[in-house]
């Protein structure tokens, strides 16, 4: 019987297939082992091999969940689909507490984005599986139309697959006299600076962040036509393609946006295509869902599932996962998921987070980082918490 201690297997095959498939907390961890295995998993070479093990792997689907308390303090907290825990796990977010105000803007390859809307003065890249954050510089740019500073500002995350570059889109809305119009600029991780593009639409008001992002790719609910007749706009999703540093759409859903429906909707990417949630509170199957996905080839949106009853009420949408796990909120203000592929359903409560304060999106762990970022250090939150009643705020 040979022995089995004296057998050494080839540094190629540890890494290719034993390191690059272990979770982002032990590779950590193993950092330690050996100066040659921390400098092997800070390479890139490495980093990218993990991130298209640990990506393909279900038990590294997450949510990416922020949400407010009591004191208005901005929250954030992972959720992973296989957990067991009845509660997300919460993480240290490095957004300034003082600021009241904080979108999340979208999560890729586990870079989280966040944004201070309504204007983007303040845009973050963070990965809370490293615990490493860096503060994107906004540009010399003032964009101004008839006079005026922007409205709003739309801010987006985009990723350049064949140039591994990730991209942050402001996009710029002013309000003239009769019409919207818009401006857009875009921020490249690699090259570290900003350039304006063009822009032949606008974005519906009040929108302050992309409905969904779907394969590194950001999608909004918009309008396009001419701008100084509003009776010729035409609803549509309008994407930044990061590839070109350009804006291309296509036809909206019909139900998209449409607050005073009988539906609720939301855009998700549904196993690698952007589909529309459907859910109708006034349906013979009371607890349905339908999923509405946009054929590229056909250029149309065709209604593909119809999943139910899932046996529970839905408040609201909030996200869909790479596999197509459904997050959303029950009318009682908590959490649940819900598998189409077993029906099944399982509930989930944050502490202390405020009933339809919740946004998700979905999020892997990975080692992802990019050049200047820096260790997340806890904020003191009751130097700057301030009370919904100070707020008054019901």
């Amino acid at each position: 019987m040979s022995n089995v201690a004296d057998c050494e297997l080839p540094n190629e095959l540890i890494v290719s297939n034993i390191l690059s498939r272990l979770p982002v907390k032990s590779i950590l961890r193993f950092r330690c082992v050996s100066k040659s295995w921390r400098s092997l998993f800070s390479t890139p070479q490495f980093i990218t091999m993990h991130l298209k093990k640990t990506s393909n792997n279900s038990l590294n689907h997450c949510f990416i969940i922020h949400s407010l308390d009591k004191v208005y303090s901005h929250n954030m907290s992972v959720l992973n689909i296989n957990s067991m825990e009845k509660e997300p796990f919460p993480v240290v977010n490095p957004f300034p507490v003082f600021l009241l105000e904080m979108d999340l803007v979208g999560s890729i390859n586990g870079l989280v984005c966040l944004s201070w809307p309504p204007r983007g003065q303040m845009i973050v890249l963070w990965n809370p599986a490293i615990n490493l954050w860096k503060g994107i510089k906004l540009s010399d740019f003032r964009f101004q139309m008839l006079g005026k500073e922007p409205v709003q500002v739309s801010v987006g995350l985009g990723y350049d697959e064949a140039r591994d570059d990730y991209k942050i889109v402001r996009i710029c809305s002013f309000k003239g006299l009769d019409s919207w119009g818009s401006c857009a600029e875009v921020y490249s991780v690699k090259q570290d600076s900003w350039k304006i593009v063009r822009l032949s639409f606008q974005c519906m008001e009040g929108q302050t962040r992309p409905n969904v992002i779907a394969k590194g790719i950001p999608y909004w609910a918009g309008l396009i036509g001419d701008e100084s007749d509003e009776s010729e706009l035409k609803a549509a999703l309008l994407w930044f393609d990061a590839k070109n540093d350009v804006f291309r759409h296509f036809p909206a859903p019909r139900l998209l946006g449409n607050d005073h429906s009988e539906f609720k909707a939301r855009l998700v990417e549904w196993q690698g295509c952007v589909a529309s949630l459907l859910y109708s509170p006034t349906k013979e199957k009371l607890d349905c869902l339908d999923v509405v996905v946009y054929d590229e080839i056909k250029g149309c949106w065709e209604r593909r599932f119809s999943f139910g009853p899932i046996g529970s009420k839905i408040y609201s949408l909030l996200q869909c996962s790479k596999d197509g796990v459904v997050l959303a909120e029950t009318p009682e203000g908590t959490l649940f998921l819900y598998d189409p592929a077993t029906n099944g359903i399982k509930g989930y409560c944050i502490s202390g987070a405020l009933k339809e304060s919740f946004e998700a999106f979905s999020y892997i762990e990975s080692l992802v980082c990019v050049e200047g970022m820096e260790l997340v250090k806890a904020q003191d939150k009751n130097k700057f918490c301030i009370s919904l009643d100070e707020l008054n705020i019901n």
